[in-house]
């Protein structure tokens, strides 16, 4: 039960970190209900990411695919521990 629900909230992690990544390629300075909602629940999930790869002159934010990967490892790692 409860890999179920790491499992669960590492996937919806996940596929938010995915959705905000999608809407900043295919409307990049929208703002209505749904995108200040993604924007508002991933940016404090990416922020730590953010610093500790500062952007400055790179203009690819990379810290989506960083917290993707990391999310993956560590769902990975409480399965090792766990189990």
């Amino acid at each position: 039960m409860f890999l179920g629900i790491i499992d669960t909230i590492i996937r919806i992690i996940n596929t938010l970190i995915i959705i905000r990544v999608l809407l900043s390629w295919l409307a990049p300075n929208s703002h209505n209900g749904f995108t200040d909602i993604i924007y508002g629940v991933t940016e404090p999930i990416l922020r730590p990411f953010r610093v500790l790869i500062p952007i400055k002159n790179i203009r690819i934010d990379i810290s989506p695919i960083i917290a993707y990967i990391f999310f993956n490892i560590l769902r990975q790692l409480i399965y090792f521990l766990i189990r």
